[in-house]
């Protein structure tokens, strides 16, 4: 005898978002729309109120159900954000019903998969990091169209100097837009290393055949520059003054190391590693490799610091979309790999990348042998993961991470290689005989 489903979310509706409508569905009731302004999300607040609703699912579309969903949360109304591939998967929908009075259905018997929805203030830093994050790449678009006019003009100054916005090139581009063109003098403008190391070619770079239209070029690029790093300063002031909200009660950590160096875009934020460190009860996450406290508060943007949100360290990789599909069939296993690219496990790929070019670092020996069986990008995925389960490890079980070196990462390969070998000997019936 087959068991009936029994509802868990009685008092629950279903809202079908859309960029111009709310369809709300309630049981036993006609399905409802409202228009999307502000009238009309407390309009479906009051709708919601006046049938006891007390728990709503909804479909994460667009950005359009961010304001309905902080107004139902404000009111005390339980929200449940769930993927729309998730509600679509879910077989048993035979008829042309609505999608909100299936969804509705769906979560009155608890079928539906809720989405992470991170706290006020950690969404709060989120907007502000994604924010920064976008004028860093207005602000590399402009030095790249600096660097284009620049040639255009035939001044190579990219093919002798490594960094564009360096103190000497910034200062160089200043003084051409002022009228210098000189070739000896905007030399003299250049760090004394450089004048030490390439000063005949660096001479030889800067003749150049000056354009007006590319002057012109030259000079909106520049000011787009200077705008972008207003923007970004300003996004500094603001992640600093959330930073001292979030950590005002805080203990202070003990600094057992000094904090890495951050080499690109480091924010303007005073005691950064400290109050990172603070934002996970003292443990420092930074002890592990690649992991600095720039990338460590993209992360926290993300996640926020309650990794307990996840059962298990599977599940949270499995979120970050790191984790390895595998389907089993008897003795048959498939993998299957699914593109699946989330913000915080693209994070954490941006920071074991670096590591395969490392001889030092374990995570990096590991990567370079998955690297050379399957690729970098399945090898930087690998990593990411392991990455990832150390940080669950130490946040939610307070682990303590060590750095072994290679030595000893290749020992204890070598002896899971003879375990391994040792168990196929056993099963052909053959012996093992060291060399």
């Amino acid at each position: 005898m087959g068991s009936k489903l029994q509802k868990i979310h009685a008092q629950g509706a279903g809202i079908d978002v859309g960029s111009r409508q709310f369809f709300v569905g309630i049981e036993n009731q006609e399905v409802k729309s409202f228009d999307t302004f502000t009238s009309g999300c407390h309009q479906v607040v009051e709708y919601l109120q006046q049938h006891c609703i007390t728990s709503v699912a909804m479909e994460a579309t667009g950005v359009y159900w961010i304001t309905l969903h902080d107004m139902l949360v404000s009111v005390g109304i339980k929200v449940d954000v769930v993927n729309g591939r998730h509600v679509k998967h879910v077989p048993g929908r035979k008829t042309d019903v609505k999608d909100c009075m299936w969804i509705s259905e769906l979560h009155s018997y608890g079928l539906l998969k809720k989405s992470f929805i991170p706290d006020v203030q950690v969404k709060e830093m989120r907007h502000y990091m994604r924010l920064r994050e976008n004028h860093i790449e207005q602000k590399v678009k402009a030095v790249q169209r600096m660097d284009k006019a620049l040639v255009m003009m035939n001044i190579r100054l990219s093919s002798v100097v490594s960094d564009m916005q360096g103190q000497s090139s910034l200062r160089i581009i200043q003084a051409i837009l002022y009228g210098e063109r000189n070739a000896e003098v905007l030399l003299n403008l250049c760090d004394s290393r450089i004048l030490k190391q390439k000063k005949e070619k660096m001479q030889e770079c800067l003749k150049g055949f000056y354009k007006p239209e590319q002057l012109f070029a030259l000079k909106q690029s520049w000011e787009q520059y200077e705008f972008s790093e207003k923007q970004i300063a300003a996004c500094d002031i603001c992640i600093e003054a959330l930073l001292q909200k979030l950590t005002v009660n805080k203990p202070e950590p003990v600094l057992k190391e000094k904090p890495k160096k951050i080499y690109h875009n480091k924010p303007d934020v005073k005691n950064l590693h400290k109050m990172v460190q603070q934002l996970y009860d003292g443990k420092d996450l930074t002890v592990l490799p690649g992991i600095t406290s720039y990338s460590l508060l993209k992360f926290f943007s993300v996640t926020g610091n309650d990794l307990k949100n996840w059962e298990t360290e599977n599940h949270f990789t499995a979120w970050l979309g790191l984790a390895p599909n595998q389907y089993q069939s008897g003795k048959m296993k498939k993998y299957r790999r699914i593109k699946m690219n989330t913000e915080a496990g693209q994070i954490l790929k941006e920071c074991v990348q670096p590591l395969l070019r490392s001889k030092h670092v374990a995570l990096g020996v590991f990567g370079k042998r998955i690297a050379s069986r399957r690729g970098p990008s399945i090898a930087i995925k690998a990593m990411a993961r392991k990455l990832a389960c150390w940080i669950y490890r130490i946040v939610n079980k307070g682990l303590e991470f060590v750095e072994n070196g290679i030595k000893q990462y290749e020992e204890r390969q070598k002896k899971d290689t003879l375990r391994w070998l040792e168990k196929k000997a056993k099963e052909l019936n053959l012996t093992l005989t060291p060399c």
